[in-house]
């Protein structure tokens, strides 16, 4: 059934228009009233000539003998076959492209142009679609209709061969480690952190594009749809602008003002205003004395205000111009403290007690103002926060000349042509006046908001993800027994001791700081422990009661109870522990122990292998971002584990032995699959090679090129004896006849893999030859021959982690936060990277913080160890600032300054 609500004429469903530089003999361009009804589908209008049609001589005489130039050559080149854009010429000059007002532009050496005007006498329509090159928005164009890969490379500004390469890839499932390792020539080599920004473009722009299909589907279910509305709706760049588009027509809208006075049949007048043909029109004329409301010339004059604003607001050649001005014009951003945090009588907050150290965190923006163009996003993440805390409000400040400028290109393509008469004009100025304040204005502030959000939640996910990976790829402690503590007040300091190979030894609990108890006894006990086990190594928990436990081992060292030659400790990251404890994971895993037992069990392993233990943890409970609690969890789930993914198939794994938390992780695989291959080798034993895995149920043609360069089959889970060593490679199966044809030529054996001999074998024939001229001879891309020749001059079996060389910061002791001075110079290792500095751990017992401006142009990485000076101390904050003052090589700092 129809909708009887009020809506757009549809009766003559409009065609595409757009411009293309052609060679065809149709080559015409639309008259005035052809270009308006193609864009907007406005109803027939009478088009006799009128005496007072302002007719401009906008160009001159020079410029009209270019166009008979122009002409000319043109039917010359369709003589000689054809002509194409790059060879269209005016006076021997290149015309470049048609711009928005349907002026040809030429390349002029002095930098200036020509203006070159088209016949606009004799133009008619074929009734084909054509398409617009130019890449510009033109006021009786529509507005091309995007493909996904055109809108990837336009909001991603990259090159339009790879966004259609990379979105063909995305379409048949590639993974991002896949395509960075082993496709990175189909992509212009964009680093893993590039394309996990743009798998997120593309996954939104699918998102767009879906809504938009399914809005044009429910307003053709409700009949209220033309061809006008439908590319309309097609056209929208953003998720905003679609819902702007679609706001008239939401069923529960009763119908904008505009559709009701077409309704009362004000529609042909408005467009004569707007288009300004004749014959003129009186307000007078549409009175109708029987009708309330249309009994007077203000309630006329009124409903053609309606439906001229909403003309303007709903043309996209205006929204496009919108988001341009918005690059170009100067417009604010300004927070201030909210009123509703005062009390109107006494000026007191009223907010809750919890919250009063809140509030202070917002200090720095209860006077705020940042041009847009400049504002980063850390400040935007903690404005949106604070205001959504009720303690900050918010404005957008547009500076008056965007709306001069926006309001001359209306006046441009609706005014400067036809009628020109008072009424005509009055009703434009109060209509662009009603657009703006109610429509425009509007749009571009929530649009503004939306893009700010947009571009500090991507920011957010790039720290995390940035922090997350440098976190995951710490080189591990191998070959160490590792007591973990996870220190506690009322329930004791849990422990746990675990071999070289993270197996449990022992766990227990020491009641360190309850009263009563005496800490000297558990010294005792913690000797015979390390002794028992030959223990050299604490891993110590970051969490409650960290700091007296801490204080209590350096006590220990300083007495020479615990051996300073040859104990250390390291603090660990207690996030996420507590959940991973309690997880059906670690349940599997330890079913009769004690939940605060397996947090013990997991700080230990954190520094024996901090890639296998941290991705037993959703990704945003590790906690090393930046203002990642307010970003969709959706949105940050998927990037992070993008990075385990990625992090996990860089290392990558032995099929043999690795568990279904690290398999999953594998690129291609997911807890299915991964389950899969656990129970396939329990059941026929372990894999002798990659190509075993096709064994495997669900393990296809494309999960195997997928995950088959990430895993790898390790001489010890075979038994010494592997079948094909470049199964313990990087060298992925489709690349190992290239590898063999590598190893013949430099006569080598494969079984020597990995050894001095072979390595530097294989090094002397890569400088000896062009790998330009190889990739040609091997018919191999060069970025795939790249890694080929990467995986044979490594170590076999070298952990890559290693190469990174983030290893843990050990202590031996510490300083009181409050006997710290503005001067002092003290060292520790970063913890956390953001936008606005890094927080580094120096020995007390809390972070302080390098602000950007203090770090002196210097990039740094989680793990990094640095030598800083305090320049700012505030003992009731507890807030402690540091600067830089450079960064050390990556050994272990058994001391820190005293």
């Amino acid at each position: 059934m129809a909708s009887s609500r009020p809506k757009r004429l549809a009766a003559q469903k409009a065609k595409t228009i757009v411009i293309e530089i052609s060679d065809s003999d149709e080559d015409v361009l639309p008259t005035k009233k052809q270009r308006y009804e193609q864009d907007n589908s406005f109803c027939e209008l009478d088009y006799a000539q009128n005496k007072h049609v302002r007719s401009k001589n906008r160009w001159p005489d020079k410029e009209k003998e270019n166009l008979q130039s122009l002409e000319s050559s043109k039917e010359t080149a369709r003589k000689k076959g054809g002509i194409t854009k790059q060879n269209n010429e005016i006076n021997g000059k290149e015309i470049k492209e048609i711009n928005s007002d349907n002026i040809l532009i030429n390349n002029i050496d002095d930098g200036s142009i020509n203006r070159i005007p088209t016949n606009h006498e004799h133009n008619e329509f074929a009734g084909q679609t054509i398409t617009q090159h130019t890449g510009r928005s033109s006021f009786w164009a529509r507005r091309k209709v995007w493909n996904v890969h055109e809108l990837l490379a336009e909001t991603e500004c990259i090159e339009l061969n790879a966004a259609q390469n990379i979105v063909n890839l995305f379409n048949n499932e590639n993974t991002i480690p896949f395509i960075c390792r082993y496709r990175r020539d189909l992509v212009n080599e964009i680093s893993p952190e590039r394309l996990r920004d743009i798998k997120n473009s593309y996954t939104e722009i699918l998102n767009l594009r879906k809504k938009a299909e399914n809005i044009v589907n429910q307003l053709e279910k409700d009949n209220i749809i033309n061809e006008e509305i439908r590319i309309e709706m097609m056209c929208a760049k953003s998720p905003e602008e679609l819902e702007f588009l679609y706001a008239p027509y939401k069923p529960a809208n009763k119908g904008t003002l505009a559709d009701r006075a077409k309704a009362l049949g004000l529609e042909k007048c408005a467009n004569q205003l707007l288009l300004g043909e004749g014959p003129k029109v009186y307000l007078r004329n549409y009175i109708d004395r029987n009708n309330s409301n249309l009994d007077d010339e203000i309630k006329v004059e009124a409903g053609i205000i309606h439906i001229v604003s909403h003309i303007i607001s709903k043309h996209t050649g205006v929204l496009e111009q919108l988001r341009k001005l918005q690059k170009s014009t100067q417009i604010f951003l300004t927070s201030t403290k909210s009123k509703t945090t005062l009390n109107k009588n006494t000026e007191a907050p009223t907010i809750k007690k919890d919250a009063k150290s809140d509030i202070s965190k917002y200090e720095n923006y209860f006077n705020f103002q940042s041009d847009i163009r400049h504002i980063k996003p850390h400040q935007v993440l903690a404005i949106n926060r604070g205001e959504k805390q009720k303690f900050l409000s918010v404005k957008i400040i547009i500076a008056e000349n965007f709306k001069i400028e926006i309001k001359r290109y209306i006046h441009r393509i609706f005014m400067d042509e036809g009628l020109q008469y008072d009424l005509r004009d009055r009703i434009f100025e109060l209509s662009f006046e009603d657009s703006y304040n109610k429509k425009l204005q509007l749009l571009t502030s929530r649009q503004i908001r939306a893009d700010l959000n947009e571009t500090a939640k991507k920011a957010s996910i790039e720290v995390f993800a940035k922090n997350l990976k440098q976190l995951l790829l710490c080189a591990p402690l191998k070959g160490e027994k590792i007591l973990g503590i996870d220190p506690g007040f009322t329930n004791g300091c849990k422990y746990a001791m675990i071999s070289e190979t993270a197996e449990v030894l022992e766990t227990g609990v020491m009641y360190l700081h309850t009263r009563n108890k005496d800490p000297a006894i558990y010294a005792e006990q913690l000797t015979k422990l390390l002794t028992k086990h030959n223990c050299k190594v604490i891993a110590l928990g970051n969490g409650t009661a960290c700091r007296e436990t801490e204080e209590w081992l350096s006590k220990l060292i300083c007495h020479n109870i615990l051996d300073p030659r040859f104990i250390r400790y390291s603090i660990v990251s207690e996030q996420g522990a507590s959940i991973y404890s309690c997880s059906e994971i670690a349940k599997k895993e330890f079913p009769k122990m004690d939940v605060n037992q397996i947090s013990a069990v997991s700080i230990a392993r954190r520094l024996n292998d901090p890639l296998s233990e941290y991705v037993k943890i959703e990704p945003r409970h590790i906690g090393v971002g930046m203002y990642q609690h307010d970003i969709n969890e959706k949105a940050l789930t998927g990037s992070l584990n993008e990075v385990v993914s990625e992090c996990v198939s860089y290392v990558g794994v032995d099929i043999n032995t690795a568990s279904i938390s690290v398999l999953k992780h594998i690129a291609g695989l997911g807890d299915k699959k991964a389950q899969k291959i656990i129970d396939h080798r329990l059941k026929n034993g372990p894999f002798k090679t990659r190509e075993d895995l096709l064994q495997v149920k669900l393990i296809g043609a494309k999960t195997f090129q997928q995950c088959a360069g990430f895993v790898r089959i390790e001489p010890l889970s075979v038994g010494g004896n592997v079948q094909n060593l470049l199964d313990c490679t990087w060298v992925h199966p489709e690349s190992y006849n290239i590898a063999k044809k590598i190893i013949s030529i430099c006569k080598l054996n494969l079984k020597d893999i990995g050894k001095p001999s072979f390595i530097e074998k294989i090094k002397d024939y890569e400088k000896s030859n062009n790998l330009k001229e190889l990739s040609n001879d091997f018919k191999i891309p060069i970025e795939r021959l790249e890694i080929v020749f990467v995986a044979l001059k490594r170590n076999l079996l070298q952990d890559y982690r290693q190469d990174l060389n983030k290893g843990p910061l050990f202590k031996q002791g510490i300083k009181n936060f409050k006997d710290l001075s503005i001067g002092d110079v003290v060292t520790g290792a970063v913890t956390n990277i953001t936008h606005f500095g890094a927080f580094v751990d120096v020995g007390v017992e809390r972070n302080g913080l390098i602000h950007i401006s203090k770090m002196r142009n210097i990039n740094l990485n989680i793990g990094d160890r640095v030598t800083t000076s305090i320049h700012q101390i505030d003992f009731q904050k507890g807030r402690l600032g540091l600067r830089l003052e450079k960064v050390l090589a990556d050994i272990d700092l058994l001391s820190l300054p005293e």
